[in-house]
């Protein structure tokens, strides 16, 4: 069994603790345990600094794109061949094609781990709202056009909407 020291008593799920589980699979602990360390060291850190100073720092941005860590975030299923051919085969390790729902969930929750709601949805703002659209329903001139520099980090997108 794994390591069951844990800040809160009973806080962490049986499965992340090595209790068995039909649903997670060797791959889904190996990712939850990657980017929990990756999360932690780039984000969790730092949540309460910039919740309160209201603006997460541009280069947080690089370094998930670094790692491919924002691409979660894009509509199910993963458009693999389109990022295969942008040169991005792996999120943190783990290939884009073995991706599935279980490594989402497990993703939105080691996001969502620091409690506060502005810096993880500021990183994924534009992946989750922005670039969807744009694979679903744009021209293919215009994919070719933004779409690259979109997922590699290059650019940032976001969505502005209002209400009536």
């Amino acid at each position: 069994m794994a390591d069951t020291e844990v800040p809160v008593p009973f806080s962490e799920p049986p499965w992340i603790l090595g209790l068995p589980s039909p649903y997670y699979n060797e791959s889904h602990r190996k990712w939850q345990k990657d980017i929990r360390a990756f999360i932690t060291e780039n984000l969790t850190k730092y949540a309460m600094e910039w919740e309160d100073a209201g603006d997460v720092p541009p280069d947080v941005y690089s370094k998930f794109f670094a790692k491919n860590m924002l691409i979660p975030y894009l509509p199910a299923p993963l458009p693999i061949a389109m990022l295969k051919n942008l040169g991005i085969h792996d999120m943190l390790g783990l290939p884009i094609e073995e991706f599935d729902y279980t490594h989402f969930a497990i993703f939105v929750s080691e996001m969502r781990r620091s409690g506060l709601g502005g810096a993880p949805s500021s990183l994924n703002a534009g992946m989750a709202y922005g670039v969807p659209p744009l694979i679903n329903y744009a021209s293919k001139e215009l994919q070719d056009r933004v779409l690259p520099d979109l997922l590699r980090g290059k650019k940032r997108i976001c969505i502005a909407i209002t209400e009536p």
